[in-house]
């Protein structure tokens, strides 16, 4: 008797075969243009040289390097307006003419700031250098190097001990905490820098400069 056939290795009309259908993942959430763009100049690098002569700055931006050249840069283009009467000085603003013309002056005693140590003549005309000297009494050193454990009692010795040994090669005296990518060794820079790039926190000269003042703090 002939036999019924059968379906070997075929799958019945009715069980639907074939992979499981895939569900990508949702996109993550797009940045905020300013984080976006803030972003997007690590992948750029830095392409605007100041050229002027002697500066070996690069930066990322054309509004970065105007701000650069601005601020670090002083004496070019007619921003020294102010003019001394007794010398060459030009200074950009009158408090700074004001300031320098003190120099010309030869002090009263009243005029000047003494230091109280006993047994110290130390005077001078400006509170800022007093403050300077008088942590050579009390010891304080304000000035911590951000790559090791030195400190100084004045950014002048922590500039050279980082720029002038073998110690920080590459290493600069001002790092962003913002983004961390950013670094130098002038503090006008590091505000122009919080100016262009985080200016939602910092909108102000003054803002960046407070912020800037407070990583050494002037004890």
């Amino acid at each position: 008797m002939q036999q019924p056939e059968r379906n070997v290795g075929h799958a019945s009309p009715s069980v639907q075969s074939g992979p499981a259908s895939f569900v990508p993942p949702s996109p993550p959430p797009s940045p905020s243009s300013d984080n976006l763009r803030q972003h997007m100049l690590r992948h750029t690098g830095k392409d605007y040289k100041c050229g002027l002569p002697g500066c070996p700055t690069i930066l990322r931006t054309e509004s970065e390097l105007k701000a650069h050249r601005a601020l670090i840069h002083e004496s070019v283009a007619d921003l020294r307006k102010f003019q001394c009467d007794q010398c060459s000085y030009a200074a950009k603003r009158k408090t700074q003419l004001h300031r320098h013309q003190t120099l010309h002056k030869i002090p009263s005693r009243n005029e000047l700031f003494s230091c109280t140590h006993k047994g110290c003549n130390f005077s001078t005309r400006f509170n800022s250098h007093l403050k300077r000297h008088v942590r050579l009494h009390t010891g304080i050193k304000p000035y911590a190097c951000p790559h090791c454990n030195y400190a100084s009692n004045n950014i002048e010795n922590l500039r050279k001990h980082v720029l002038s040994t073998s110690l920080h090669s590459g290493k600069t005296i001002y790092q962003c905490e913002k983004c961390k990518n950013y670094g130098t060794n002038f503090s006008k820079e590091l505000r122009a820098h919080l100016m262009e790039i985080h200016s939602e926190e910092f909108p102000t000269p003054t803002a960046a400069k407070n912020y800037v003042a407070g990583i050494f703090s002037s004890q």
